[in-house]
């Protein structure tokens, strides 16, 4: 694929009047960048919060709930708890919280949530920016083959779905719940990252050769996460539309995208791959031509969707505050007998 120094001056610009320089994506570099600084912050608490109960001693200050958002599996356990019985499940009920602003975004924002807020994604254009420059360019496997790889984050969304929606009832998803295991899934997956076993990092090392060689590889074969924004972001209200009248048909859109849509041959960019990255947009040699909006008519520039789609996100946190269901309902106390016990 072409590199973006590339396409910055595509042929046919001439044809148009126009002065105006791609702008730096700074709203989504600067949405990334506090995101990134927040999940450190978390981090970092979290883990002091689990070394002083390891150590005997009771934390004065509460665990960060937000942590929660890195269980995605009990996220949608309780989601479904939620649904079923209007209540929020009092053990990690963030994760659900967190889940369903995901969801709200992608029907507004399309998958915004992904190139905006998730922590991997910068990750994933980070490295396969890194391996064009030194590269030269990326690769892309043959279309059929790219065809049966995308299907397998829909695959393993099925499993999981499958699993906890249909084979498990209530009674069981409530046992799961109030278990000494899931009480403290959240220090076991903290765990997982501090002590990586060699398998593990087998796994991430050959997951981040993947991204630097195809772009977002792990975002477009294997995020069953992605996989269900991308399916409820068909139902999107935003979505980005090509301006016919203004369009020039360069194919810089097209070259920038890096789910590589069409962008150029749609009205509208319907597809459950498109992430609201803003790539397009801002690599238009024409204002206007390419934008995101809403409803097929409110436009969107790139801070105000920052601002919306952030303050979706947010604003289903600080409800969860509000209303009490944000914090669970495990203490320190119990946490600490449970890790002594081996829980």
């Amino acid at each position: 694929m072409k590199s973006d120094e590339q396409i910055s001056k595509p042929q046919g610009v001439n044809k148009v009047q126009t002065t105006r320089r791609i702008p730096p994506m700074l709203p989504r570099y600067l949405v990334q960048a506090a995101f990134l600084l927040f999940y450190l912050w978390l981090a970092v608490r979290f883990a002091r919060w689990t070394g002083l109960l390891r150590a005997g001693e009771l934390p004065d200050f509460a665990r960060p709930a937000a942590v929660d958002g890195f269980l995605p599996i009990s996220g949608l356990m309780g989601l479904r708890h939620w649904l079923e019985t209007g209540t929020l499940f009092p053990v990690h009920p963030a994760a659900a919280l967190i889940l369903f602003a995901a969801l709200l975004t992608a029907l507004l924002f399309k998958r915004g949530f992904c190139a905006w807020i998730c922590p991997v994604f910068p990750l994933s254009e980070g490295l396969w920016r890194l391996g064009e420059k030194l590269c030269g360019r990326t690769f892309a496997p043959p279309f059929w083959i790219d065809l049966v790889l995308r299907g397998l984050k829909y695959l393993l969304l099925g499993f999981f779905a499958y699993q906890i929606l249909w084979v498990m009832p209530l009674p069981g998803l409530r046992a799961f719940f109030a278990s000494p295991y899931h009480k403290v899934a959240d220090i076991r997956m903290l765990e997982f990252f501090q002590q990586p076993s060699a398998t593990t990092l087998a796994v991430i090392g050959l997951l981040a050769l993947g991204c630097f060689f195809v772009q977002m590889a792990w975002c477009r074969y294997l995020c069953p996460y992605g996989a269900l924004l991308g399916l409820v972001s068909l139902l999107s209200l935003g979505k980005m539309t090509r301006d016919e009248r203004l369009c020039i048909r360069c194919g810089a859109c097209s070259s920038r995208c890096p789910a590589w849509l069409p962008v150029m041959h749609k009205r509208r960019v319907r597809s459950a791959e498109c992430y609201a990255c803003y790539r397009c947009v801002h690599g238009c040699p024409v204002p206007g031509a390419v934008e995101m909006t809403l409803a097929a008519r409110l436009r969107l520039p790139a801070a105000v969707f920052a601002v919306l789609l952030v303050g979706l996100f947010v604003g289903v946190s600080v409800w969860g505050r509000l209303t009490g269901n944000w914090q669970g309902q495990v203490s320190p106390q119990e946490v600490l007998f449970l890790l002594r016990a081996g829980g």
